[in-house]
């Protein structure tokens, strides 16, 4: 392999004159494994779509939740493809395909799969708790686990706390397991019964 001095700056032409460095040939290989995800969203995406390259998704244990725009949906098996890729935990991607609440009252809402199995039934640590649910059939919103801490540290043991929309439990299971007394429900049948499990679970 040859040396091309011509690309080397003024400081390492001085330096090599000077007997100061020596400068060896030396063969880098940097294949896909390199790359992260915008890398190579930014490397095989039309010029067209680089202004707004989908990045953001949301993680419910090892469920990535993608709500791609209309110009993204020709590559969307690309886009989830290269996303389990390069993100470990991740072994199923969908992507929404109707409104939160539109499918029925329970905030559920209809999706594809883009990646990995249809897989849906997930595991959730937060507040030292353990949650499972079936995330096709019940609410769960990651990005609310900043307000599940947030009002739940606000609890003190012994208080007495109802929680008429409880969901699978993300607050009332921490807060009873801090020595609150919680009353629990939810409309929805499925979250009520993984709130009952996962209250069992983290007593």
């Amino acid at each position: 392999m040859a040396v091309d001095e011509f690309s080397w700056s003024p400081q390492l032409q001085e330096l090599k004159n000077a007997n100061q460095v020596v400068v060896i040939p030396y063969q880098l290989e940097l294949n896909y494994h390199y790359w992260n995800y915008h890398d190579i969203m930014t490397a095989i995406l039309p010029d067209s779509e680089q202004a707004d390259i989908p990045v953001g998704f949301s993680a419910v244990g090892h469920v990535a939740h993608l709500n791609l725009r209309d110009q993204y949906l020709p590559y969307k098996h690309l886009i989830a493809s290269v996303l389990m890729d390069k993100n470990p935990t991740i072994r199923t991607v969908i992507n929404k395909t109707d409104d939160v609440g539109e499918e029925n009252e329970f905030r559920t809402f209809r999706y594809e799969v883009l990646a990995g199995p249809n897989d849906m039934h997930v595991e959730v640590k937060e507040q030292d708790c353990v949650f499972r649910f079936d995330y096709s059939k019940v609410y769960w919103n990651t990005r609310l686990s900043t307000e599940h801490h947030r009002l739940v540290s606000k609890f003190q043991p012994g208080e007495a706390v109802c929680d008429v929309m409880a969901g699978v439990g993300p607050f009332a299971v921490p807060a009873a397991k801090k020595g609150v007394w919680v009353w629990a429900n939810d409309l929805n049948p499925e979250s009520y019964s993984s709130l009952v499990e996962n209250a069992r679970r983290n007593k």
